[in-house]
């Protein structure tokens, strides 16, 4: 769940609600959707002890070099995509507004 912070830029808070709101993350997790999704406090407490016990690098290298092997490429801040729709003051309640204009070219007739 660590890597999903890194990957995304987000906090312990937000990595424990995207795990808990995203199926995609759930399963690189290796979480089951009836699986209750860790705390970031154990986020939290799980990367102290790594870097206490200095198995936090030992550990990264591995990842990496797993990542490499099956040329999968990670690009730091890759982003999420917030599709929520929203109302907007320009068209409320979804009806297409049209401007009428007038014909400004007077045909000789």
């Amino acid at each position: 769940m660590d890597r999903i912070g890194i990957w995304y830029d987000l906090s312990d808070e937000k990595v424990e609600e995207s795990v808990n709101e995203n199926l995609s993350m759930m399963r690189f997790c290796d979480l089951d959707i009836e699986d209750s999704v860790p705390d970031h406090s154990v986020l939290s407490r799980f990367r102290t002890e790594l870097t206490e016990k200095k198995a936090f690098d030992r550990l990264l290298k591995k990842i990496n070099r797993q990542l490499v092997a099956h040329k999968v490429i990670i690009r730091n801040g890759a982003g999420i995509v917030d599709a929520t729709l929203t109302d907007t003051p320009r068209c409320p309640d979804g009806k297409p507004m049209y401007e009428i204009a007038e014909d400004t070219c007077k045909k000789p007739y």
